[in-house]
């Protein structure tokens, strides 16, 4: 029997949200290309693992090695539910990696915020080996890619390497419109597929996870209204939504990083399955990150979104990108905007909780399944366009 051709989905993992990415890309993956042996890369260069390692690092917060603790938990689940490629060779060069992969694999697929074009630290530095940049014979596949946080000098400096890098690729789904705005600007060739599509997460079915029993042996008390936080890094914001909230009688619960003000930090504790259900229990979420976001609305629970990347404009937004697309721009709010009062944010806030089942709760289910047809008819044109069907 001849042995299965293989696809590598190549990614950075670095929390919950990018675990359930693409561990839901490779679901899809998997139930659309049967024929393949799916694997599952997480790579980071050696100047992003140093940085990461090192921010695990962190001791004075309450909690000892809150941040190694966390690691820890989500190195355990990349073995045991992730399709891993632990065979390829680490402490090589980017481009004899890239060489590797073209002969293991009959594709590649790179997905997330991998295609920042930016200098920075926390994310790669452009231009990086996400974009594959070196010529190989296999397909290339771009799948819920995004560019947001681009650094628009840098853009204009970088167009040539740019507009190679992208028609090199013969398959892009782009995560938000400004990605898309970026490859229908700067990529020339005029064959292959590019659309916009949803975040694969979209199509990630909630699994229970035991969670709600966890949380209760933290003593957390169910009866009480619960807060959710993932926010973290303006301490004078986070107490002014302390104050508040306590004074009507929430419990707080930080469900990501580490945040002083909670009653509850679960980041170190909860599995990216328990985290993915853990939203259920809330009462009502404030959040500044993107994979937070979605999972309010796959559980359908209240929320509010504060822009963790203040100094950029609302077009290059991912998480304002996202919400037009459920009609829910009223749940978003940039901390750094003209105008913007911590008391007319936290009275919006109240709003939205008290009017969600009226007026926000009843279009989100249908817009998912519509999203989850999409990424459906996305893999199929995958498939005829790789010629694999």
């Amino acid at each position: 029997m001849q042995p299965k051709m293989r696809i590598l989905s190549f990614h950075h993992i670095p929390n919950n949200g990018a675990f359930l990415f693409a561990y839901s890309l490779l679901e899809l993956l998997q139930q659309e290309f049967g024929e393949f042996d799916v694997k599952i890369l997480d790579y980071k260069s050696n100047r992003l693992a140093i940085y990461e390692y090192l921010k695990r690092f962190k001791f004075f917060q309450k909690i000892p090695l809150f941040y190694m603790r966390r690691a820890r938990i989500w190195k355990e689940h990349l073995k045991i539910h992730l399709n891993m490629d632990s065979n390829f060779p680490h402490f090589t060069g980017e481009k004899a990696l890239q060489k590797y992969f073209s002969n293991q694999y009959a594709a590649l697929v790179v997905g997330m915020d991998t295609w920042c074009i930016i200098n920075g630290t926390e994310r790669p530095k452009f231009p990086n080996i996400y974009w594959l940049p070196e010529k190989i014979s296999i397909p290339k596949i771009a799948y819920g890619v995004s560019a947001y946080h681009s650094d628009i000098n840098l853009i204009q400096n970088s167009t040539k390497k740019i507009e190679s890098y992208l028609n090199s690729f013969d398959i892009i789904g782009a995560r938000d419109r400004y990605t898309y705005e970026l490859v229908q600007k700067y990529r020339s060739r005029d064959d292959g597929l590019v659309e916009m599509i949803p975040d694969p997460t979209f199509t990630y079915e909630i699994k229970t996870s035991g969670v709600l029993s966890k949380l209760q042996a933290l003593g957390i008390d169910m009866d009480r209204p619960t807060l959710g936080l993932l926010f973290f890094g303006d301490n004078f914001l986070s107490n002014e939504i302390l104050s508040h909230y306590k004074a009507k009688g929430y419990q707080i619960l930080a469900m990501s990083m580490y945040n002083a003000v909670a009653d509850y930090n679960l980041g170190h504790i909860l599995s990216p399955f328990e985290w993915a259900e853990a939203f259920r229990y809330l009462s009502f979420c404030i959040s500044d990150r993107f994979h937070g976001t979605i999972f309010c609305l796959l559980n359908q629970i209240p929320f509010i979104c504060l822009e963790k990347e203040r100094h950029l404009p609302k077009k290059q937004s991912k998480i304002y990108d996202l919400l037009t697309t459920f009609g829910l721009e009223t749940c978003y709010q940039n901390p750094a905007d003209e105008g913007f009062e911590i008391v007319s944010f936290l009275a919006h806030a109240d709003e939205i909780e008290a009017t969600w089942e009226k007026n926000f709760k009843s279009g989100i289910l249908p817009r998912i399944d519509d999203l989850k047809d999409e990424h459906a008819q996305f893999a199929r044109k995958m498939k005829v366009e790789l010629g694999w069907i």
